[in-house]
């Protein structure tokens, strides 16, 4: 009985161990470069990524002058570190364009830029 109990303590914080583990494993987003060149916004984003369909990248915002402009989705991630996306956005010199990312499982990370 001394045993099992012991058996059955020794389970319990192996499944809490797993658990948190999961947690400090998710990372948020690190890097975002973000270039504007003739209705094009490329986000270059350094979000690191072993296992690229349980974590990754799920939502990227886009906001013109502070208001909503596009969002996506995804379900997953295109590269185990850095990769790009290219979005369609009408801007004028002097908008400012911010951008964030939302890592699925911990984190997000937002940039800005003003088109010249």
């Amino acid at each position: 009985m001394k045993y099992r109990t012991y058996g059955m303590l020794l389970i319990l914080i192996i499944i809490s161990l797993l658990m948190v583990s999961t947690q400090v494993g998710a990372t948020a987003p690190r890097y975002m470069k973000l270039t504007y060149q003739s209705d094009t916004l490329q986000m270059t984003i350094l979000h690191f990524s072993p296992l690229k369909s349980a974590h990754y990248v799920y939502k990227v915002d886009v906001e013109k002058n502070g208001q909503p402009y596009l969002s996506e989705l995804y379900s997953n991630q295109p590269k185990f570190f850095f990769y790009s996306y290219q979005y369609n956005v009408t801007a004028i010199s002097g908008d400012q364009l911010t951008v964030t990312a939302n890592c699925n499982l911990f984190g997000k990370l937002t940039r800005s830029i003003t088109v010249s």
